[in-house]
């Protein structure tokens, strides 16, 4: 029988290191997102700054861009993708997705 609690106090050490583990990756997280939120306003400005600077579009020319007009005949960038399946729009500056949400089409600029 004493193996059996010796067993048992194992099982037991075990499910209690594993709910620490648990409790210091939520703190972890918790910390992350806390420091996170600290950040000033001008360094989310500059985060979004960043993002609209990342989203692509093609031109009807052809060129690829990422700036507000195209560098190759200078249309003005369009202000959303559209998805050519289920016309769900998606503002441009709001994320990098190529792919609809809505039915997983590739968007079109």
């Amino acid at each position: 029988m004493s193996g059996n609690k010796g067993l048992g106090g194992l099982i037991k050490s075990v499910n209690d290191a594993t709910r620490t583990v648990g409790n210091v990756q939520r703190t972890t997280q918790n910390v992350q997102r806390t420091v996170g939120s600290i950040g000033s306003q001008g360094s989310k400005q500059n985060a979004k700054k960043n993002q609209a600077k990342d989203a692509s579009w093609s031109c009807g020319c052809g060129l690829t861009n990422t700036t507000k007009f195209c560098g190759g005949c200078g249309s003005p960038a369009p202000s959303e993708l559209t998805c050519p399946k289920c016309k769900w729009k998606r503002p441009l500056e709001n994320s990098a997705q190529k792919f609809c949400g809505n039915c997983g089409n590739q968007l079109e600029a």
